[in-house]
């Protein structure tokens, strides 16, 4: 019990702080303006995504066989978080240092940066997972995902705040140099949780394969696991349609001008959303469970891409800030349904190669952010987010083949 209580408030610790980071280096809003003032295009904005969001997961795959075999995880959540701290300080340094060089020079850095950041992420992110699930079950466990995305929402509010003041208050770039260091500071701050941790015991009975081998199992391990294909499945059909956020945000220099106010106003509505929709959010898992809240989840993402096109459409501002209210609303239950959905339907004994799998074949979330940076310059946006849309709302039918504790 004792053990329990200390890892749990250690693991709020970090998501208090981490949702600073979180919030100053924001992919939907942040990042893709900070590219945009950078002179970056469509296209660098498709990279930056793809390191941001599919990068990570398909990094998953290549530490999976590793960590999988080993008895204690704590050391890489460290070694893991340790990294990210040094790497958005180096993004910070090199905006600062460069400056005066050319646009490709910084966003090449950049790149390199966030490279770092998210490789070290997905190596401390099976840890992570792995020693919630072994620390928490049953109810506990739903008490500490809704608890943890509270704390994290407002720590985001108020974050956000912060990111407006600098980003209005300063000029490209010694706006975003400052934005990062202070990320790193408060990423330093938020991993003092994981030394606290008391990581339980346990003898791991899965012996170290290579990552060839694991990728030869992964139709092995989904046949035999219709749940896990399942989930796949629908968190693929949803990213289909989060991933366009960066790029609408990148579009609205066409309606909009691109003011370090307007993202910072954006960044705002954006975790109001999150703040308020937990409340709502914590209802339904009681009720429904996290299946009922990722069919809510799937309604809510696939509205976005439509919501989008009226946006740019009739280029109103108090619409843009109600949209991304809805986005942070939507994005809060998809984080809270995923995670708590794999957590359900996966034992301590699988939880990592689980999630390793589960990471290696978002291949939407890995490889659609690279293609829909080109695809911007060859189809009129409005096609592709209807599209998206529709890929999203299909994603239903999957998600009624799951069984999850709730059917029971």
């Amino acid at each position: 019990m004792i053990r329990r209580q200390r890892n749990f408030y250690a693991f709020l610790w970090h998501a208090f702080w981490f949702s600073f980071t979180f919030a100053f280096t924001d992919y939907n809003t942040v990042l893709p303006a900070m590219i945009v003032k950078a002179g970056g295009a469509s296209w660098h904005i498709g990279v930056l995504t793809f390191i941001t969001i599919g990068f990570p997961l398909i990094s998953q795959l290549i530490f999976t066989p590793f960590l999988a075999s080993r008895s204690s995880k704590k050391p890489y959540l460290l070694f893991g978080i340790n990294l990210r701290v040094i790497a958005l300080a180096g993004i910070g340094a090199t905006i600062f240092i460069f400056t005066e060089g050319s646009s490709s020079l910084i966003i090449f850095l950049i790149y390199l940066w966030m490279l770092l950041f998210t490789f070290s992420g997905a190596f401390a992110g099976l840890s992570y997972t792995h020693i919630v699930g072994i620390s928490f079950s049953g109810n506990e466990r739903k008490l500490f995902l809704v608890k943890k995305q509270i704390l994290g929402a407002v720590g985001m509010a108020l974050s956000a705040y912060i990111v407006r003041l600098v980003l209005s208050q300063r000029e490209y770039p010694s706006n975003y140099t400052l934005l990062f260091f202070m990320a790193s500071a408060m990423l330093l701050l938020a991993s003092l949780g994981f030394w606290i941790l008391r990581e339980p015991v346990q003898r791991s009975n899965t012996a170290q394969i290579s990552v060839f081998q694991l990728t030869k199992k992964i139709p092995a391990i989904l046949k035999e696991n219709r749940n896990l294909l399942n989930l796949i499945i629908v968190a693929n059909f949803v990213s289909a349609s989060l991933i366009l956020i960066p790029f609408l945000t990148g579009s609205l220099k066409e309606r909009f001008t691109l003011t370090g106010s307007l993202v910072g106003n954006l960044l705002l509505f954006q975790y109001a959303g999150m703040i308020i929709s937990n409340a709502f959010w914590n209802r339904i898992v009681r009720s429904r469970g996290f299946k009922g809240l990722l069919f809510l989840t799937i309604l809510m993402v696939s509205a976005i891409p439509l919501f989008g096109i009226l946006i740019l459409a009739i280029s109103s501002k108090p619409l843009l800030y109600l949209l991304f209210f809805f986005i942070g609303g939507g994005i809060s239950a998809y984080k809270i349904g995923m995670e708590g959905g794999l957590l359900e339907i996966s034992t301590n004994e699988n939880r990592v190669l689980f999630t390793g799998v589960f990471g290696a074949m978002n291949i939407i979330s890995s490889v659609l952010p690279l293609i829909t940076g080109f695809v911007f310059h060859l189809l009129p946006y409005h096609t592709i987010f209807i599209v998206f849309s529709l890929i999203t709302f299909s994603s239903i039918h999957f998600l009624k083949k799951m069984r999850c504790p709730v059917d029971l």
